[in-house]
């Protein structure tokens, strides 16, 4: 019976031995595999938002003001008055005018 439990102590310690130094963490301590994973999900997801967030909200900023200008461009040529002193504008009004009087 001694041969036999000697044995499987021997076993027991070469499979210790043979295993990862966190699969020995989890044999000790089960609880340990459903604490980690629950605990790094949202330690990972802040680290990846403190190292992406700079370049997401430089985007985002770029975007709306890009908006922004389109809409200003819009408003200025909308509210932007018809010159006269335009040289393409008074050669077509002498045209116009020329016509007319024929």
């Amino acid at each position: 019976f001694t041969k036999a439990h000697e044995g499987l102590t021997k076993r027991r310690k070469e499979r210790e031995n043979s295993q990862a130094w966190y699969e020995t963490w989890f044999n000790q301590s089960p609880w340990l595999t459903t604490l980690l994973p629950t605990i790094m999900r949202p330690v990972i997801l802040l680290l990846l938002a403190l190292t992406f967030r700079p370049h997401i909200i430089n985007k985002l900023v770029a975007f709306v003001n890009e908006r922004i200008e389109k809409v200003h461009v819009m408003m200025i040529r909308k509210l932007q008055p018809i010159s006269i002193t335009d040289p393409s504008l008074e050669a077509k009004s002498e045209t116009l005018s020329h016509l007319e009087s024929k």
